[in-house]
C-alpha cells in the first residue's frame, strides 16, 4: 500500500493536495460510470470539510477561525481500477479545555454558537444562554 502524509498550517494547501492525489490515482483508461462514482465519493469527502471546521475551529485573538483539531484522511482505492472506493476521516487532537473555558478575546468551537443561533428565548434559557 501506499500512504501520503500532508502538513502544515492553515492555508498550507491540504485539502488541495488531497484532491489532486485523489484525481491522479484515478487510471486513465477507467470506464467513465466508475470514474463519476469516484468523483462524487472525492466530492462527498472533501466537501465535509466545513462541517468538520465547525467542530474544530475557534476564534482566537490571532484568528477569527484557526483550526483547533487534526485530521487524518484514509482514501480506499480499488487495486484493479485506481478508483476511490471508501473514505474515512479521524479527528484528533482537540483542544478540549476550549469547551470550558476561554480566555478573554477568544470564542469557543464555532458549532456551539451555530447550534443556538436561531434558537428561541426558552431553549437559550433552558442552556443558561440568555441574554448573550
Amino acid at each position: 500500500g501506499q500512504s501520503n502524509v500532508r502538513g502544515g498550517g492553515g492555508g498550507g494547501g491540504r485539502r488541495a493536495s488531497a484532491k489532486e492525489k485523489a484525481e491522479a490515482s484515478s487510471p486513465d483508461d477507467a470506464d467513465d460510470a466508475i470514474r463519476a462514482n469516484a468523483t462524487s465519493l472525492e466530492d462527498r469527502v472533501l466537501s465535509s470539510n466545513p462541517l468538520l471546521e465547525s467542530f474544530g475551529n475557534a476564534r482566537t485573538l490571532k484568528n477569527d477561525n484557526s483550526s483547533r483539531f487534526g485530521k487524518f484522511i484514509k482514501i480506499s482505492f480499488n487495486t484493479d481500477t485506481g478508483t476511490i472506493v471508501g473514505a474515512s476521516i479521524s479527528n484528533y487532537l482537540l483542544e478540549k479545555t476550549r469547551i470550558t473555558t476561554q480566555i478573554e478575546g477568544e470564542r469557543n468551537y464555532h458549532i456551539f454558537y451555530q447550534l443556538f443561533s436561531g434558537a428561541d428565548e426558552q431553549v437559550l434559557a433552558k442552556f443558561g444562554l440568555e441574554g448573550g
